[in-house]
């Protein structure tokens, strides 16, 4: 489910608001309208930072009561980025990438059967949806069982959430190099030519100007 969130009593944090936290180093690749602006490797880069703050903000709950609405929010907000995540990945042209979008792929599919059981759904691509109601009654003890920071679905996302991000952010260096090198290769080239035609230019008048005066051609030196 997309941008949707539990109303609570008092104060609580909405999912869009988890989501802007996530993001916080690129709020472009944050919603699907303004993603496709991104290319795949700066949308992996964002995704993998993103994954790593929502993991380490349902780790930081408590898990009581007061703090369940907030709790709820973050992770639908942890799905979407999660997904994110697992399509960039997947899409990208890069093997390690591609090799991290498999393992969260299959990391969903290992702990499904926990994830069912407070609301949500593993699709067949590894995708996660929620399901409304059964999210919001599922007791927090399950939520912690899956989300805080000892349980192997967290420990194994985090690490493929670094992975992909650091990763990514390799590919990318390697991707504007190549464009600068190009761009420089382009640049000099276009002198050499630039240079090329003003010789050439400043070479033709020299030309005429001999055929005019007749210097150097045949000469009446007779007395």
């Amino acid at each position: 489910m997309a941008n949707a969130s539990f109303i609570g009593l008092g104060t609580t944090l909405s999912t869009n608001f988890y989501m802007r936290n996530f993001y916080i180093k690129n709020q472009n690749a944050r919603n699907a309208g303004t993603r496709s602006e991104l290319s795949t490797t700066e949308l992996s880069l964002a995704d993998g930072i993103a994954l790593r703050r929502a993991v380490k903000k349902l780790e930081s709950f408590d898990y009581s009561e007061e703090k369940d609405t907030d709790i709820r929010n973050s992770a639908l907000a942890f799905i979407q980025t999660y997904n994110h995540a697992l399509s960039s990945a997947s899409d990208s042209e890069d093997s390690s990438l591609k090799r991290y979008a498999k393992q969260l792929k299959n990391l969903t599919k290992t702990h499904s059967d926990e994830l069912d059981k407070i609301g949500i759904t593993v699709n067949a691509d590894g995708s996660m949806t929620s399901r409304d109601s059964l999210f919001k009654s599922a007791s927090l003890t399950k939520f912690k069982a899956l989300f805080s920071r000892d349980s192997d679905f967290m420990q194994r996302t985090s690490t493929l959430a670094k992975r992909i991000s650091q990763r990514s952010q390799d590919v990318d260096f390697s991707e504007k190099r190549k464009k600068l090198e190009a761009q420089k290769s382009a640049d000099t080239q276009a002198g050499m030519t630039g240079t090329n035609a003003a010789l050439l230019a400043f070479e033709i008048p020299q030309t005429d100007a001999t055929a005019m005066t007749g210097i150097g051609g045949a000469l009446d030196i007779s007395l």
